[in-house]
C-alpha cells in the first residue's frame, strides 16, 4: 500500500479525510463557495458582472514566458485549467487540494512516482487551431515538457521531473530524480496551467491568443482599458459557468473603484479596510469578503554598499515598526516572519518573530555606528504599487528609517516595472507584495540564483535548508527546517522577510451570488458565480 509522501500544511491535513486508500484521493468535488457575498437560492444561468482589474498584463499572455501576476488574475483558473486546484478551508484555516482535470492521482511510496487519472469528458475551447478537439494526456506532457525546456522563471518547479509519460489518453505518470516533497502543490500553482499540445509546439503563437479548457473563453481585449471573457458553451461541469460574461476594467485607482462600486457601475472590487467600514460593512446592498491574503514584501539589496554589512541590515529591519504600520495602513493583519500562519503549523508566531526583530530605534542607531555609519546615509526606497496601501507603507517605512539617520528617497513603480528593477537588484531598498502560498514556494525565494532572489542572498546554509527540506517527506521534520529557515533569515542574513500578512477586502453588490475567494487568484471560482438579475 503506498503511504502520503506530500507535505501536511493545515491545508493539507484536511486531504487526508478524502483519501480512499493510501495516496489514492478519490473524486472529491469542490468549487462550493465557502464563503461569499448573497443570499441563499438557486444558481441562475445568464448575466454579466464587471470586476476590478488592478492592472494590465505587462508581458504577454504566454504561461511558459510571462510570470506577471495580473496575467494569473485574469487567465489563470478562467481560461486555463490546471491538473489540481485549490480550496479555501472552512473558516479560512488553510487550503485542500481537490481535482480539476485530473480526478485522482497515486504516490509510489518511495516518492518518485506521480500517476494522474484524468477526465474523459474535457475539450479544448472551439478555437482555431485546436478547434474543440478532446484533451489528452499528452497535452499535459506537452506543457510540462515546454516548461523544462523554457526560459521561465517558474521552470524551477518542474526542475526534479525525470521524465513525463503519458499512458494511454487519460492516465499520465510523471517520475521524479528524488523525493519532492511539495511536487502536489505545484500541480495545483497558478503559473502551470494545462497548455494545449499545438500552442507548446508552435502551432499558434500563445503570446497573442488564448485557448484553454477553463470555463469561460477570451472574447475581447483592449489594452490597458478592458479585458472580456465570456461564457465557455463547453466546459465539463454540467451547468456551469452560470455567468454568460466576466467584464474587467482596468481600474488601479481605489476612490474610483469606491465610486463605481456605489454607483453599480463596478460589481465586484478590491477595497481599502477603512473604506470598507466606513462604506460598505453592515449595508444590504453589498456583501464584504474578507481573507487573510498576501505578504508585504521587503528586500535589502546585499550587493549595494552600505547592505553588504549584517549589521547595516540588521539596524534596517529593527528600525521600522512594522507592527505599528500594519494596525495603521491594513487595519487587519498577521504579523509574520516568512510562513503563511493560517496555512503552515511551522510559521513562527507573531511573539517568535518579536523576540527575533524586535522594533528597538536605539539599537538601530547603535548597529550603524559599530558599521562605521553613525550619521546614517541615503538610498532609495522602490515601492511596488497594488494600491494605496502600498504607497502609505512606503511612507511609513521611510520616516521611520529617517529616525536612525537613514534618508530613503521612496520611488513608486507599476508592478511589471518593479519586478523587473528587483529582478535586476536595481535598487536599494524594496518594499512590495508576495502572493506565496506554501512554505517550499516561499523558502525557494532566497535559493542562491532564483530569479525571485532579489535581496540576491547566496548563504550555504539557506541553500541547504532548502534541499533538504524538500526531499524530507516527514511533515514534522519538515516543519522543524522550515522554523530553523525562518530564525536563520532574521538573525544571520537580515536582508528579506515577509513581516506582515494582510488581510484583503472585496466589496460585491448584492446581485452577485456565491462570489468567494480562492488564496491568491480567484480563477476558477468564478465557475460558481451567479447574478440575481
Amino acid at each position: 500500500m503506498p503511504q502520503w509522501s506530500v507535505p501536511r500544511t493545515k491545508a493539507l491535513s484536511r486531504v487526508t479525510a478524502l483519501l480512499c486508500a493510501g495516496l489514492l484521493l478519490a473524486s472529491c468535488g469542490g468549487g462550493d463557495a465557502d464563503s461569499g457575498g448573497g443570499a441563499p437560492g438557486q444558481p441562475r444561468q445568464g448575466g454579466s458582472i464587471i470586476v476590478q482589474q488592478p492592472f494590465e498584463p505587462s508581458r504577454g499572455i504566454n504561461f511558459l514566458v510571462s510570470d506577471d501576476p495580473s496575467l494569473m488574475q485574469i487567465l489563470s483558473g478562467t481560461v486555463y485549467s490546471k491538473l489540481v486546484d485549490l480550496k479555501v478551508s472552512e473558516g479560512v484555516d488553510g487550503v485542500e487540494l481537490i481535482p480539476d482535470l485530473a480526478t485522482d492521482w497515486e504516490v509510489s511510496e518511495d516518492g518518485l512516482t506521480y500517476t494522474f487519472t484524468l477526465r474523459d469528458d474535457v475539450t479544448w475551447q472551439n478555437i482555431a487551431p485546436v478547434n474543440g478537439r478532446p484533451f489528452t494526456a499528452d497535452d499535459v506532457v506537452a506543457t510540462f515538457e515546454g516548461l523544462k525546456e523554457s526560459d521561465s522563471t517558474h521552470k524551477w518547479m518542474a526542475e526534479p521531473i525525470e521524465s513525463i509519460k503519458a499512458d494511454g489518453d487519460h492516465r499520465v505518470v510523471f517520475t521524479l530524480r528524488h523525493p519532492y516533497a511539495p511536487f502536489l502543490e505545484y500541480m495545483a500553482h497558478h503559473f502551470n496551467v494545462i497548455l494545449p499540445r499545438e500552442g507548446v509546439e508552435g502551432e499558434f503563437d500563445m503570446a497573442k491568443k488564448a485557448i484553454g479548457t477553463g470555463p469561460f473563453m477570451v472574447d475581447s481585449h483592449r489594452p490597458d482599458v478592458e479585458w472580456v471573457l465570456k461564457r465557455n458553451p463547453d466546459y465539463y461541469e454540467e451547468g456551469k459557468p452560470y455567468l454568460d460574461e466576466i467584464r474587467m476594467p482596468i481600474i488601479s485607482d481605489s476612490a474610483a473603484v469606491t465610486a463605481a462600486l456605489r454607483s453599480g457601475r463596478l460589481d465586484i472590487g478590491g477595497q481599502p479596510y477603512d473604506v470598507v467600514d466606513n462604506t460598505f460593512r453592515g449595508n444590504e446592498d453589498y456583501s464584504v469578503i474578507e481573507q487573510p491574503s498576501n505578504f508585504v514584501s521587503f528586500d535589502i539589496n546585499t550587493t549595494q554598499k552600505p547592505f553588504d554589512d549584517v549589521r547595516v541590515r540588521r539596524a534596517v529591519m529593527m528600525a521600522v515598526d512594522w507592527e505599528g504600520m500594519g494596525k495603521t495602513t491594513r487595519g487587519k493583519f498577521n504579523y509574520t516572519s516568512l510562513l503563511r500562519p493560517e496555512i503552515s503549523d511551522a510559521a513562527l508566531t507573531g511573539n517568535e518573530v518579536k523576540q527575533l526583530r524586535p522594533y528597538d530605534p536605539q539599537r538601530a542607531r547603535e548597529l550603524l555606528a559599530e558599521a562605521g555609519y553613525p550619521n546614517g546615509f541615503s538610498t532609495t526606497l522602490l515601492v511596488q504599487q497594488l494600491s494605496d496601501a502600498d504607497v502609505r507603507e512606503g511612507e511609513w517605512i521611510v520616516a521611520d528609517l529617517k529616525k536612525v539617520g537613514i534618508d530613503a528617497e521612496i520611488q513608486i513603480l507599476d508592478p511589471g516595472t518593479a519586478i523587473d528593477r528587483r529582478r535586476n537588484h536595481q535598487f536599494g531598498l524594496s518594499k512590495a507584495a508576495r502572493a506565496v502560498i506554501f512554505p517550499d514556494q516561499t523558502i525557494q525565494d532566497y535559493r542562491t540564483g532564483s530569479a525571485e532572489n532579489y535581496a540576491a542572498i547566496s548563504d550555504p546554509k539557506v541553500d541547504r535548508l532548502i534541499a533538504e527540506s524538500r526531499r524530507t517527506l516527514d511533515d514534522k521534520a519538515r516543519n522543524e527546517l522550515y522554523r530553523d529557515f525562518q530564525e536563520h533569515m532574521e538573525t544571520e542574513i537580515a536582508a528579506s522577510i515577509l513581516p506582515i500578512q494582510y488581510y484583503q477586502y472585496w466589496v460585491a453588490s448584492g446581485r452577485v451570488q456565491n462570489y468567494h475567494q480562492s488564496p491568491i487568484y480567484r480563477g476558477r471560482t468564478y465557475a460558481d458565480v451567479w447574478v440575481t438579475e
